[in-house]
């Protein structure tokens, strides 16, 4: 009966004039655990693209305002009549995006209700049986959207559209594969991004209340605060084409297309002219973060020329002088001059996906070309005064004792010597990865009940890939197990990266120890952790 009647809102549609369409971020009640607390991106680019083609388009951000969020979505839906609503989902926060899903489908019956992103991608036959959608947008969204509204003005059927997925009358799936954006309609989409529109200011607020700027007794605390609040995100670049094993990036668009995608990204200047926008539009901006995946390749032409051209247009007063950069970054990429030529544009923080120090964990990630780079790269960015951000998986499915305890150990020494690190357990099968579809990791991939709010709805969720070594998985669990313990006995709900990876090391030196490891001191962390940056405590989860 469900399918019968997702088919019938794909057919037979009565025209309109002018389409209405409502796009819902992610929704992460858990303050910023699962998403940036900032506004989705993302949704705001469909916004600004469908609006300047003449799309009544408006976004819904239920990270906004979590205190009311039930109250002003249910306001929205029954205060308007909307033809489309789409819904942004993610492998973190897909329970509570499904329940915002169904309210919309309660309060609209009529409306075609889609769902996007990357989880909507990959896992679309869930999309299908745990929510109420009627089709599935894979892959970037513009084009699919736009063909709709355009449909929806003539009436008729909306079955057939490229970049689209619905269900067949026997349950089954039915793709329609789009292409991917070329570098032409990716410039025009990001440059179609209303940031003029997009509530920087209210997330920055809440976030400077939260971590108490204004009572920090130092102006440079204040300072760098502020630098790190006050951040406005620029996509410059279509998908990362590394293909990690842990990582569903490269196969975004390779999904939806059904082949593999072309590279498209912004040229220097037009990055400039994004930022130029950026400032225009938050005058106040202190940091702008390129949420690329890697905004700097190997072969890249693009890097130096963007240095320099951010250079003249400090001086020129076209950008402010204090305005500071971020980026993610491969670190075999990095050469001294590019590092020094960012280092002068104003790049104070450069991500690297490190993710291991073991080589035999890398060549299983896929990145085993990085191993011989780690160091030099990280050396020479902190001589220059650059603050290396590396993300790290301490365990991997196939990685035993000692490759652990050395990326423990590396993990430690280079925090020490100015990193910033984010740690991971284990690696989290994100639907799309190579090792989230690898049947020979089913046997030790751990599954969680998932219910979706307001629903009698539930199903099982892959959750993490523990090691097959036994002894390892036992050690990163019991590190997991007391490093929850510690945090929850603190008192504070979200901590700096820093202080949470102090935490994980902390908890990870004795067990490494007692099995034979060679470890540094547990003391000499523990007198680090409390020099740690400003902590947020549980209670201000209200306020973020």
């Amino acid at each position: 009966m469900e399918v019968e009647s997702k088919r019938r809102r794909l057919s037979n549609r009565p025209p309109v004039d002018v389409p209405h369409l409502l796009l819902i971020g992610p929704y992460d009640p858990n303050c910023g655990e699962f998403t940036f607390l900032a506004p989705p991106l993302g949704v705001w680019r469909l916004q600004g693209f469908l609006a300047s083609r003449g799309v009544h388009v408006e976004v819904f951000d239920p990270n906004l305002r979590p205190q009311s969020i039930r109250g002003d979505l249910d306001a929205l839906l029954t205060g308007k009549r909307w033809d489309i609503v789409g819904v942004s989902t993610t492998g973190m926060t897909l329970q509570f995006d499904l329940s915002l899903a169904h309210a919309a489908r309660a309060a609209c019956p009529n409306a075609v209700i889609l769902a996007g992103g990357m989880e909507a991608t990959f896992a679309s036959k869930l999309m299908f049986s745990s929510g109420p959608f009627d089709m599935v947008v894979s892959g970037e969204g513009e084009h699919p959207l736009l063909e709709l509204c355009e449909r929806l003005k003539l009436g008729g059927s909306i079955e057939g559209i490229s970049g689209t997925k619905v269900i067949r009358n026997d349950g089954e799936l039915q793709v329609f594969h789009g292409n991917a954006m070329n570098a032409e309609q990716l410039t025009e989409a990001i440059f179609a991004i209303p940031y003029e529109r997009m509530p920087y200011e209210d997330y920055w607020m809440r976030l400077e209340s939260a971590y108490g700027v204004s009572s920090l007794p130092y102006k440079a605390q204040r300072e760098a605060t502020l630098a790190e609040i006050r951040s406005v995100r620029l996509i410059t670049l279509n998908y990362c084409p590394m293909g990690c094993t842990f990582c569903s990036s490269t196969n975004f668009l390779h999904n939806a297309q059904g082949s593999v995608a072309g590279i498209a990204r912004l040229t220097a200047a037009d990055c400039l002219l994004m930022m130029k926008k950026i400032v225009a539009a938050h005058p106040t901006v202190r940091t702008i973060i390129f949420q690329d995946d890697i905004f700097v390749f190997n072969n890249d032409k693009r890097v130096l020329p963007l240095c320099e051209g951010i250079i003249a247009a400090k001086k020129d007063g076209s950008l402010p002088a204090h305005l500071q950069f971020i980026s993610t970054n491969r670190i075999d990429a990095m050469t001294s001059d590019r590092l020094r030529a960012m280092r002068d544009a104003g790049f104070r923080v450069l991500g690297f996906g490190v993710e291991n120090f073991s080589r035999n964990v890398l060549a299983e990630f896929n990145k085993k070309q990085i191993y011989r780079h780690i160091e030099p790269v990280l050396t020479e960015a902190l001589s220059l005064g650059i603050t290396p951000f590396l993300d790290l998986i301490l365990t991997s499915p196939r990685s035993r004792l000692p490759d652990l305890a050395e990326t423990v150990r590396q993990a430690y020494r280079w925090i020490l010597a100015g990193c910033e690190i984010g740690i991971y357990p284990y690696v989290i099968p994100f639907s799309g990865a190579a090792m989230a579809d690898d049947p020979e990791l089913k046997p030790q991939t751990i599954y969680e009940k998932k219910h979706i709010p307001g629903t009698a709805i539930s199903w099982s969720q892959p959750t993490k890939i523990l090691p097959l070594d036994l002894v390892t998985r036992d050690v990163i669990l019991t590190i997991e197990s007391n490093f929850k313990n510690d945090l929850e006995r603190s008192g504070f709900k979200h901590l700096p990266s820093r202080t949470r990876s102090l935490l994980w090391i902390r908890h990870a030196i004795p067990l490494l120890r007692e099995l034979g490891e060679d470890m540094p001191d547990e003391s000499s962390v523990v007198l680090h952790i409390p020099g740690a940056a400003p902590k947020i405590p549980a209670e201000a989860c209200a306020v973020l």
